[in-house]
């Protein structure tokens, strides 16, 4: 008998180990605009397509497959304004409700051992951590004495409670996977209030990732480690100076890089500060970290294609010539460079497989209709299948330059030349010119275009009046 009863537990447990689960959920308040989601195993800066769903007034559910590995998984619901919800994963079925603008911050959950618990230390540590930062804003400001004692004591207070619960927390999760990231998130807090605001600042950024193992394999597969960089590197390391705050960047960058064992893991982070840094167009720190960082990975982790990604989002930083663009015109050849009518040129990435598109390119004609000094240069990014609805879309808009990048991938648009040389991730892509053909700004959208445009041509008309 015993040995039956032995066998039935083995047997459930092997079956619920193995067993298919469930990631149910709603969004408070539900959002129509919502319809769709991606389910995404995360692996570092990589991540896993799981499966994909549906959302119907803000209710969801998607089977998580069979033998999923555990970790951290990324619910995708709004890929254009990168909003995601993070979840642990370790075989159970997980229960969500959460507010799709603040999922990190308004989030419950009904279901799942592993994320009730990691959300309440979250919860009941943050309450903690918000009082003692006050208190410390309070600490730097005041003068009177007897003021700063009573602040010392219920900073210490607060101080004391925070360290209980955390230790709680970490006894009380060994046993689950949660406990990796419970112990990565503890925040450092000196035992005594800090005068002075630079010497607050050195401290945090001393003890920043005391807590933080950068070889533990849950973290690296995670989000946690590359946000805690990105935060120390662009918000702990700060300045109102130019020059300082690129000295300060670059002592956060050989900090972050020098506390990671991996080089695998160490590759991740590089590409992950190029990236972010190539988008904020900062070909300093970009030059920096290639020289000093980069080079150094062994030859097998340099990935060259990267590289190359990287110098064509730069070719179009602000204050870069734009690359030059060539088109026929009546059986003439012309090209972006040679054009001297105008004081502006916009060009355009647009396509016909672009519902956006084609619903921007009528309001651009229409705000531009008034203003004859700016000739727009539309590059029609199309495949063989698409070039034909481009033939005739093409003529709706006579004023425009037409230029046809043929991509040479029937599945992807973007693999053209001009696409690289511009940096193209997405359509439709503005880029004004002057008359040099510098670029001098990157609007998102027309409506963005809008906002920009009138400071920049009352700039020119004033220089022009100067002249």
């Amino acid at each position: 008998m015993f040995k039956k009863i032995l066998l039935l537990g083995l047997f459930i447990s092997f079956t619920n180990l193995f067993s298919q689960h469930t990631l149910t959920g709603q969004m408070k308040p539900a959002n129509k605009k919502y319809t769709w989601a991606i389910l995404y195993k995360l692996n570092g800066v990589n991540q896993k397509y799981v499966n994909n769903l549906t959302i119907e007034n803000g209710k969801f559910s998607v089977e998580i497959p069979k033998n999923s590995p555990a970790g951290m998984y990324r619910l995708l619901y709004d890929n254009a304004n990168n909003k995601y919800l993070d979840f642990i994963y370790n075989n159970e079925d997980v229960t969500v409700e959460f507010h799709p603008d603040s999922p990190s911050q308004l989030v419950k959950y009904e279901k799942s051992q592993e994320n009730i618990i990691y959300q309440k230390f979250i919860d009941k540590t943050s309450i903690l951590q918000n009082k003692l930062d006050s208190i410390q804003v309070v600490y730097f400001q005041t003068k009177d004495k007897s003021h700063e004692n009573n602040l010392n004591k219920l900073y210490k207070k607060e101080l004391t409670e925070l360290i209980k619960i955390q230790k709680s927390f970490d006894t009380d999760t060994k046993d689950k996977l949660a406990n990796n990231f419970i112990v990565a998130s503890k925040r450092y807090y000196s035992k005594d209030l800090i005068k002075n605001t630079n010497d607050y600042l050195t401290t945090i950024k001393t003890h920043y990732f005391d807590n933080v193992d950068f070889d533990n394999p849950i973290l690296k597969k995670s989000s946690l480690l590359i946000d805690r960089v990105m935060d120390y590197v662009f918000y702990l390391n700060t300045s109102n100076d130019k020059n300082t705050l690129v000295k300060l960047r670059k002592e956060g960058i050989d900090t972050v890089i020098s506390k990671i064992p991996s080089d695998d893991f160490k590759k991740d982070v590089i590409e992950s500060l190029l990236y972010t840094l190539a988008q904020q167009e900062d070909l300093e720190l970009v030059d920096y970290i290639f020289k000093n960082h980069f080079t150094k990975l062994p030859i097998s982790l340099q990935d060259y294609e990267f590289k190359e990604l990287i110098k064509d989002m730069l070719k179009t930083s602000l204050g870069n010539k734009a690359p030059d663009i060539v088109w026929k015109e009546k059986d003439k050849t012309k090209n972006l460079y040679s054009l001297k009518e105008h004081k502006y040129y916009l060009v355009v990435f647009w396509s016909t497989t672009c519902s956006h598109c084609l619903k921007q390119m009528p309001v651009l004609q229409k705000y531009l209709e008034d203003k004859p000094e700016v000739q727009v240069i539309a590059v029609a990014i199309e495949t063989n299948n698409s070039k034909v609805t481009w033939t005739d879309e093409k003529y709706y808009y006579e004023e425009f330059k037409h230029v046809l990048a043929l991509s040479s991938d029937e599945d992807s648009v973007y693999k053209s030349s001009y696409v690289k040389d511009y940096g193209v991730n997405a359509t439709p892509s503005f880029f004004l010119l002057n008359s040099d053909k510098t670029i001098i700004a990157k609007p998102y959208d027309v409506k963005e275009l809008e906002k920009i445009y009138p400071a920049i041509s009352k700039d020119t008309k004033e220089d022009l009046k100067k002249k």
